[in-house]
């Protein structure tokens, strides 16, 4: 009943709502409370992938892929290319039934860097989030419902994003910032990797500076710590409880790269694992094991235990079936999402599901360049009347604001009966 008090004094501000809609609004919200038909909902599993290949030599342009997780067959299960992104997307956010995917555009005069919205019901972009010219986003981290993260490489700074306005509202700099990629949020600090490496045209290769991993508090977007780490620290993840786990790649030559695992409550390291390979991508599941991709010297997936620090499956006992994926992430069903890319004109990129049994359950059959990958589970979102991401008060307002009208078209008409009555605020209020 909380939340009956709590919306009624909320409505009871607004002085525009008239008797009858307030009086409504009771009766939907007791109505909803002590029904449970209105709180079942059905639920899609989807898997999002990113085809990040985009060339305009071969009339390539990077997309977005819906896959049907529920549907047996697995052709008729791919929504292939559905979506254009446009340039280089380098990282992609799920948060309700939005996905946001960073892009931009080397090398060019043209102001593309930003966060492309796409809305995965409608399946159809609905906005941008420009970044400045020039900064690269990278990686994204949810702060909270209204408030992102963003990693900028080029720019060396995180951006702040308000996901209301869809503006940066700030910008975090620090001296400790180079060339900022991956980020991860636990326990209200953000775990910021710094590859510090810049290309040295001359001598036609990469030089590695000293990497970090550096802190932040979210609360008040400050700098708490710099952490050092080996070179090129580039990805990194969090087990859910109190450890951060980075990974560097070393110089792809003489250096190998490493696991560096972080205690969150002192912000120090605890251990430093040498993965005696060049890792790649890394996902980390329940039980609180890391899989890594072995890259070319050691193809497969490798298996370490967090809690025990100990490797289940190190680089001479691979699971070589996996080998050459990109994008990986665990699902609510406990498997493993591999996108596997092909960066040729051929688009036999693929995206495998592995079990926990570490057998492989189905491989999907996609584009180009397929990168990354995330998977969720979409309930309907008619509700989000406008369309900003959130179903809350807003929505509320708006049916409550067309109620009684009929006709084609309404905003408020949530369920497209064609009327605008106490069935709609019943469906926006049980995904309040």
């Amino acid at each position: 009943m909380n939340t009956f008090f709590s919306l009624w004094r909320r409505f009871s501000r607004i002085s525009n709502l008239k008797l009858h809609v307030l009086l409504c609004i009771s009766a939907m919200l007791f109505t909803f409370l002590v029904n449970p038909v209105f709180s079942q909902t059905e639920v899609d599993n989807l898997a999002v992938v990113v085809n990040a290949l985009d060339y305009d030599d071969w009339d390539i342009t990077s997309s977005l892929s819906i896959i049907d997780l529920d549907e047996p067959n697995l052709k008729r299960a791919i929504d292939d290319e559905v979506v254009v992104i446009g340039d280089v997307p380098s990282g992609m956010l799920i948060h309700g039934h939005l996905a946001y995917i960073t892009r931009f555009k080397p090398f060019s005069d043209i102001l593309n860097d930003g966060i492309l919205i796409v809305n995965l019901e409608q399946r159809e972009a609905i906005g941008h989030i420009p970044i400045e010219l020039g900064a690269y986003p990278q990686q994204m981290a949810l702060v909270s419902s209204n408030k992102m993260y963003v990693t900028c490489d080029n720019a060396h700074q995180v951006h702040v994003v308000n996901l209301d306005s869809r503006r940066v509202t700030k910008i975090i700099t620090d001296p400790s910032f180079n060339k900022t990629t991956g980020i991860t949020i636990l326990n209200g600090k953000a775990y910021v990797t710094n590859p510090a490496w810049e290309w040295d045209a001359a001598a036609g290769r990469s030089i590695y500076h000293q990497s970090s991993v550096t802190v932040i508090d979210t609360q008040t977007d400050t700098v708490l710590k710099s952490i050092p780490t080996p070179i090129n620290t580039t990805g990194i993840v969090n087990d859910g409880d109190s450890t951060v786990i980075a990974k560097t790649t070393g110089d792809y030559n003489m250096i190998s790269g490493s696991l560096i695992l972080i205690d969150t409550t002192t912000d120090e390291i605890i251990t430093t694992v040498n993965t005696r390979t060049t890792p790649g991508s890394i996902a980390i599941n329940a039980q609180k094991q890391l899989f890594i991709q072995g890259g070319w010297q050691h193809p497969g997936l490798l298996i370490y235990d967090v809690p025990n620090q100990k490797w289940i499956r190190d680089r001479n006992d691979t699971l070589t079936e996996f080998a050459g994926g990109s994008g990986m992430v665990f699902g609510p069903d406990g498997n493993l999402y591999i996108a596997k890319p092909d960066w040729t004109q051929s688009g036999l990129s693929t995206l495998l599901v592995m079990a926990p049994d570490e057998t492989l359950l189905k491989t999907y059959d996609l584009g180009y360049g397929t990168d990354k990958v995330a998977v969720v589970q979409l309930m309907p979102r008619n509700e989000d009347t406008n369309d900003d991401g959130f179903v809350d008060i807003k929505d509320l307002i708006i049916v409550s604001r067309d109620f009684g009208q009929r006709g084609p078209g309404i905003t408020g008409d949530v369920n497209r009966d064609g009327v605008v009555n106490i069935l709609d605020l019943i469906l926006v209020s049980r995904h309040f």
